[in-house]
């Protein structure tokens, strides 16, 4: 039986986006790359859905793009060509994880009302990496804010609300 996320998922993403991508083996991009480059084309919602399919901070961790992995002090060090460069990828990528993690906080919620609230805790618990991801100290300032708004927005899901708020510092 396919879960409420898959079921939306691919009510989501056409079949045939994810034909040329095949599956993930070593050398190919990770999904957060492909989203970059649907992004770059013009393809926010395509972008947007492949993420939400995803552990987004798993993809963050191997993904090919540098600002996921900079800190404020080395963008500061960069060139003004690097500079603009990183500034335009982070511009681009900041809409796919809010927007992405957004849907998989309705997912998480979806999944709990009906009554799968392991899918709903595992949803949790991606997110709460991503959160932890991001607000690294040792992260672009962007990025530890996108942490924070999307913190926020976990906390305030409804599933939360009953069982407590979440805390992004908690363990696995």
């Amino acid at each position: 039986m396919m879960s409420t996320r898959c079921r939306l998922c691919f009510q989501i993403i056409p079949l045939a986006l994810l034909l040329p991508f095949g599956c993930q083996q070593a050398n190919n991009p990770v999904p957060l790359d492909i989203a970059m480059k649907l992004q770059k084309a013009g393809k926010t919602d395509q972008a947007i859905a492949l993420l939400v399919l995803e552990d987004i901070e798993k993809n963050c961790q191997a993904s090919s793009l540098r600002t996921l992995k900079m800190s404020e002090k080395q963008f500061i060090s960069l060139n003004r060509w690097s500079r603009s460069n990183a500034h335009e990828e982070s511009v681009l990528m900041l809409p796919l994880i809010k927007k992405a993690a957004s849907l998989q906080i309705e997912n998480m919620q979806a999944a709990q009302a009906a009554g799968l609230s392991a899918e709903s805790k595992e949803i949790q618990k991606q997110l709460q990496r991503l959160i932890r991801f991001l607000q690294d100290k040792n992260r672009l300032l962007i990025y530890q804010q996108l942490g924070i708004i999307i913190e926020k927005k976990l906390n305030q899901a409804p599933a939360n609300k009953e069982t407590g708020k979440t805390d992004s510092t908690d363990a696995d």
